[in-house]
């Protein structure tokens, strides 16, 4: 398959990815218009950060004053799991160039890896313009989206915005029941919400977030049962 074939083929991948990312990235747009963030900032949250959850999870944190430490730990601790994206993709890509390896590192969100995970389940080959245009399509649509809605937020008053801001928990539910889960993962999610909600109600601010994580990720390894060493 020649490069444009495989071009083709990643923009009909992504299409239904592209379709998802406008309207979230819309309602962060209209949320952080809402909050008095400058367009400049909203535009360049969605441009460097990338990340959904965590753009969600910066404007309510910035909105409840929490110190600066405690947001930067949120929010790697929320993308963490993108290491174990790196992993399972690393092996695919290491014919590319470095500055490749570098801009499909940050492509590569949740949906991104879903899309090129179901090439490599098929066993094809991870080709670059194949990953680039699926890359650089839903990337486009997060940016496209952020514009349209801090345009829509300058028009929408500020008390109907935070009606949007069920998109983050919307969007972690989403997460959390659109594929099979096992008795760890529950586990780890009920520890995790338990602990952010005993901090939030102790007014512990956003380090509950952090904990809980941490407790989540450490009690689901000890529920995850071990495979067997076969001798």
């Amino acid at each position: 398959m020649n490069p444009l074939d495989k071009i083709r083929l990643g923009l009909r991948d992504v299409l239904p990815v592209v379709l998802a990312y406008f309207p979230l990235a819309a309602a962060f747009g209209v949320l952080a218009s809402a909050s008095g963030m400058p367009a400049h900032y909203n535009f360049l949250t969605s441009a460097w950060i990338y990340s959904g959850g965590a753009q969600f999870m910066l404007l309510s944190l910035l909105g409840d004053a929490i110190s600066p430490f405690t947001i930067i730990s949120t929010l790697l601790l929320v993308n963490m799991r993108h290491i174990m994206y790196g992993t399972s993709i690393g092996p695919h890509v290491r014919g590319w160039s470095e500055p490749h390896k570098w801009l499909g590192a940050f492509g590569l969100t949740d949906e991104v890896f879903a899309v090129v995970s179901s090439r490599l389940d098929k066993n094809e080959r991870l080709s670059v313009p194949y990953f680039i245009t699926v890359m650089l399509a839903a990337y486009g649509s997060w940016l496209a989206g952020t514009l349209a809605g801090y345009g829509l937020g300058t028009l929408i008053p500020s008390g109907m915005a935070e009606i949007l801001g069920f998109a983050l928990p919307a969007l972690f539910i989403a997460l959390l029941f659109g594929s099979e889960r096992s008795r760890a993962d529950w586990t780890a999610a009920l520890c995790g919400a338990l602990l952010a909600t005993l901090a939030a109600l102790l007014n512990a601010g956003g380090i509950g977030i952090v904990l809980g994580g941490l407790l989540g990720a450490a009690v689901a390894m000890k529920v995850r049962p071990k495979k067997r060493e076969h001798s």
